[in-house]
């Protein structure tokens, strides 16, 4: 049994330190600058598609880019995201506090990013499938960036019920009432 409980700690110790040389090499390819266009002051529901790779692009560079690197292109890019998604037709988000530390401007930010890129990405997915993707996006940022953005009690429950299986459940009984 203990052979077991070792391979298992081993093979969490294989994912961490792979996510780790990935999330390495990822901030120094996505740390290169790039432009973001200025959106117009009035953007018709027909104009939000015009703008999706640029979109993507941003919410790229927000979720494998450190939150403490490069604070003005950081802010530069959460502005543009919320003002996209906020206004895009095609995105229906949700945002409860029961899976977002709303006090923790990094993990709302990250957890927006990675929903409005599935959605582009994915554009017949239904929200609760976005909501997944964008919770696990969301635990993967705090996780690799928690020393920067500070202890979240929320993102370590989400952390737990990721660990035992049971954070789609969790989700889904946080969305579904």
């Amino acid at each position: 049994m203990s052979h077991c409980n070792n391979n298992k700690h081993f093979n969490n110790m294989k994912r961490l330190s792979l996510l780790l040389i990935t999330f390495v090499m990822a901030q120094g390819a996505m740390a290169q600058q790039f432009s973001l266009p200025i959106l117009p002051q009035k953007l018709w529901p027909s104009d939000y598609a015009k703008y999706e790779s640029d979109v993507l692009n941003c919410c790229d560079w927000l979720l494998n880019v450190a939150p403490d690197f490069n604070a003005p292109k950081h802010e530069e890019c959460s502005s543009f995201l919320v003002r996209w998604a906020s206004g895009a037709p095609q995105i229906k988000m949700i945002i409860s506090d029961a899976l977002i530390d709303t006090k923790k401007p990094n993990l709302l930010i990250a957890y927006m990013a990675a929903w409005t890129r599935y959605s582009i990405k994915n554009p017949d997915v239904n929200q609760l499938l976005c909501a997944n993707v964008a919770v696990e996006e969301m635990l993967n940022y705090y996780f690799a960036h928690k020393d920067v953005i500070g202890k979240s009690k929320l993102a370590e429950k989400l952390l737990k019920q990721q660990e035992q299986g049971t954070l789609a459940a969790y989700i889904t009984s946080a969305l579904v009432k």
